[in-house]
This record gives C-alpha cells, sequence and structure tokens, in this order.
C-alpha cells in the first residue's frame, strides 16, 4: 500500500518541483559542510574583541540552520507531509527565521565594513554590549518578520490523495500584505542598504587608493552582486503572484506559480553555499595583509588583528 502511496506521490511530481528538490539536495550536501567548516576555522581563531568573526559565525550559524531544513522540505515534496501538522508551521518558523537572520547578518557586515572604514571611533563606542544588542535584535527581528507568512502556511490535500505542507492565501489582502512585506523586508531595504554601503565605500577608495581598502571594496562588490542574483528571481515571482487575477477565498493560492517559485528557492539556498566561500576566503586575505607590504590605516588594521 506505501509503495502505490509513494509511486502515485511521485507521479504527480512537475518537473519544475523536480528540478527544486535536485537544487535542495546539491546545496545540503555543499553548504552543511562549507558552512561547518567555516565555523570550526573561526572558532579557533575566535577573538571576543573581533565584532566581524562573531558575524560570520552567526552567518554560518544562520545557514546551517537554515541548509539543515531541506531534507524535510524534500521529502515533503516527493512523499507528501506525513508527520504531524503542527510541525508543519513550526518547520516553517525555523526556515523563514533562518534565512531572514541571514539577509540581516550580511547586511550589517556591509554597513559595518562601512562605518568600520570611515567611523571607527563611532563604532567603538558601541562595545561588546552594543555589538551583542545588535545581534539579538537582529535575531528577534529575523523572527518577528516570520510570523506573517508562517501564518498562512498549513497542511493540504492536492488532487485528493497527497498532503502538503503549502502556502494558502484565504484573501487577496493576505496575500498582498505577506508578500509585499516579505519583499520590502528580504529584498528591497537589505539590498538598498548593501547597495549604499558599496557606493559610500567606492567613493572611500577613490580618495585614498590603499590596497586595503580595495580588498574592503571587492568583498563589499562581491556581496551586492551576489545576493542580487540569488534572490531577484524569488522576488520577481513574488511580485508576478502579487499581480495575478483575483481568485476565490480559500484558493487564493501560488497554484500557478508554484513549479517556478520551487526553482527559485533552490536558487536562494544556493546563497547559503556561496556565503563560506565568500566571507571567510576574503576574510583570510584581508587578515594576510601585511603592513610592511601596504599602507595600512591604523583602523583597518587593527580591526582585522
Amino acid at each position: 500500500m506505501s509503495a502505490s502511496i509513494n509511486g502515485s506521490s511521485f507521479a504527480l511530481i512537475s518537473k519544475e518541483e523536480m528540478a527544486g528538490i535536485a537544487l535542495r539536495a546539491a546545496c545540503f550536501l555543499l553548504g552543511i559542510c562549507g558552512n561547518i567548516a567555516v565555523m570550526v576555522v573561526l572558532l579557533c581563531n575566535f577573538k571576543k574583541e573581533n565584532f566581524t568573526l562573531k558575524l560570520m559565525l552567526n552567518l554560518a550559524a544562520s545557514d546551517i540552520i537554515c541548509l539543515a531544513m531541506l531534507p524535510v522540505w524534500m521529502c515533503n515534496l516527493l512523499l507528501g507531509w506525513n508527520v504531524d501538522d503542527n510541525l508543519c508551521q513550526l518547520v516553517c518558523f525555523i526556515s523563514y527565521t533562518s534565512v531572514n537572520a541571514s539577509v540581516f547578518v550580511v547586511t550589517l557586515m556591509s554597513v559595518q565594513r562601512y562605518v568600520v572604514v570611515l567611523y571607527r571611533p563611532q563604532w567603538s563606542r558601541l562595545g561588546r554590549r552594543g555589538e551583542f544588542g545588535l545581534l539579538v535584535f537582529l535575531w528577534g527581528l529575523a523572527a518577528a518578520l516570520s510570523t506573517s507568512p508562517v501564518s498562512t502556511y498549513g497542511v493540504v490535500i492536492e488532487n485528493g490523495t497527497r498532503h502538503l505542507c503549502e502556502q494558502i492565501f484565504r484573501s487577496e489582502e493576505q496575500k498582498l500584505g505577506v508578500l509585499l512585506l516579505e519583499t520590502t523586508a528580504g529584498f528591497v531595504i537589505p539590498f538598498g542598504t548593501l547597495l549604499v554601503s558599496y557606493l559610500c565605500l567606492q567613493k572611500k577608495v577613490r580618495a585614498k587608493a590603499l590596497m586595503s581598502h580595495q580588498r574592503l571594496a571587492t568583498l563589499v562588490t562581491c556581496i551586492v552582486v551576489t545576493f542580487f542574483i540569488f534572490w531577484i528571481p524569488y522576488h520577481i515571482v513574488n511580485v508576478m503572484i502579487m499581480t495575478a487575477p483575483s481568485e476565490p477565498a480559500q484558493s487564493v493560492r501560488r497554484v500557478a506559480y508554484r513549479g517556478p517559485r520551487r526553482v527559485v528557492q533552490g536558487i536562494v539556498y544556493l546563497n547559503s553555499c556561496v556565503n563560506p566561500l565568500l566571507y571567510a576566503f576574503n576574510y583570510r586575505s584581508l587578515r594576510a595583509t601585511k603592513p610592511g607590504k601596504e599602507v595600512e590605516t591604523p583602523q583597518t588594521s587593527s580591526e582585522f588583528a
């Protein structure tokens, strides 16, 4: 009996959903190993006074939590949701919180790079308590913003046979509110902040042609470009869903765009695989800078000590 149920479940999976499952599997295998390796290296070189290290640890932790949920989502798509219904929203909450935290940490890292280069004395006034408070606020905000989309998830029956943990919009107002908040808080504001940090840092580099600042500018450039590449497809689909024609209540679901959204969600998870390479190797390169070889400002060299 179970074999026939599983076989029918596989038959209901579209090509887009299979592509999304394949992307999730690749992200899980590569991303978990990469982020764990980064955490081990960072913990071995951990310094309490270095806020950059703390941010990288938080980024790796959020990516690991996010990627750890992927097997659950793959089983949901392949076999259906065969566990307690309450776990559906719990898994959603953990996934959304970790993804939001990853985005916010990346944004804070870029802002901190800019402030440290230009206004290090002002940043130093925060102290360890202030920096810890920033991290607590960041995770709290990530959790708070997760409650809106999580409230739209539940277990639904598809084609009369397959149970899925799926997003359901019960009205047009709910659909617009949830997706607009997700796109604004999860992409528009973070990307705008990254872009402003990038432009300000580029201006600083042109004013002072120092190798250390050039490397910082390169890092911020990579941050902005990769963030845009991995997130813009997902939010384009969100906008398509928001502008889709109205449907009756209880059926305002992402049916028409569910396949494409599975794929672009998989692309988002690739960001968690790239983060270890992007930040760890750039950080290592910056720390390898020798004062005797390059002209450095005290502010920049002390930050990476």
